[in-house]
């Protein structure tokens, strides 16, 4: 991929890491130099989940509308961008009596309507179809494991932040190369794709909160439900940095686990406009 400046805040030169990345000295945005444009419409190889997948992808959704809930104020709708299978809809729908999907993946969006009977529309987001009842209600949008595609992430969170009233929130999660998997693995960490064409940081994400006019309200790191309350893993990061441990044990948010913390793959931000 031919990069001339930072795809996230505009800022050139990069800087030139190897044949693989670049990095943005302004925003902190690592470019994927090898990053293909990958088309989801007919499954894109995002398949339709077996049952054991389908089971931690919905408890990995449970565990993110628990960072969100805290900041819940009368909020009733859910708007999830880039919904693929379908689990935070239904996590959502547990919680909140409105919930809304956007994807353009025809077999996920197919499944979506079939078995989990859940509203999603097949299009990019835009404001323009969703139902005027819903953008009157207090709303939350989530945005997991998007912006990580895209060659023009913040086109889309301004797109969002237009389409949200004051108090709506924000829920921004992505793939992190500051976490340790790829700071361990580099680029044979497997979120390192080519369908991925970049990987964020904690620089990044608060560069999208402030250039957007947003408020934070909670800001942290997380990895995937199947690993964040192993023992196994707990015990590892025990034992390979004791004093760390305790101090994550005595400080992390009652949200989050140990591993959220100290292996951080994830960042995330809550966000609501004023």
């Amino acid at each position: 991929m031919m990069l001339d400046a930072c795809i996230l805040c505009s800022h050139a030169p990069l800087e030139i890491l190897d044949t693989h990345a670049a990095r943005c000295p302004q925003c902190g945005l690592l470019h994927n130099r090898e990053a293909e444009e990958m088309s989801y419409i007919e499954g894109g190889g995002q398949a339709v989940p077996d049952d054991a997948k389908t089971r931690w992808r919905l408890i990995n959704a449970r565990r993110r509308l628990n960072i969100i809930a805290p900041h819940f104020a009368g909020h009733d709708t859910l708007i999830d961008i880039g919904c693929g299978s379908g689990e935070m809809l239904l996590a959502a729908k547990r919680r909140l009596p409105h919930v809304l999907g956007f994807d353009t993946n025809r077999p996920l969006i197919r499944y979506i309507r079939e078995n989990l009977g859940l509203p999603v529309i097949e299009s990019y987001f835009d404001d323009a179809v969703i139902e005027p009842d819903l953008l009157t209600r207090k709303k939350i949008f989530t945005l997991s494991h998007v912006l990580e595609h895209l060659e023009q992430p913040l086109g889309l969170v301004k797109q969002i932040h237009a389409a949200m009233s004051p108090g709506d929130l924000l829920y921004i999660e992505v793939p992190l190369y500051t976490g340790q998997s790829f700071c361990q693995q580099g680029y044979r960490w497997n979120l390192w794709a080519a369908e991925h064409r970049a990987l964020y940081s904690p620089q990044a994400l608060d560069f999208i909160a402030t250039h957007c006019g947003f408020k934070m309200l909670s800001v942290g790191t997380r990895i995937f439900a199947r690993g964040s309350y192993s023992k196994k893993t707990r015990l590892r990061l025990f034992f390979r940095q004791p004093l760390r441990f305790l101090k994550c044990l005595a400080t992390k948010p009652r949200t989050l686990s140990i591993a959220d913390v100290m292996i951080g793959d994830y960042g995330f931000v809550v966000l609501r406009k004023p």
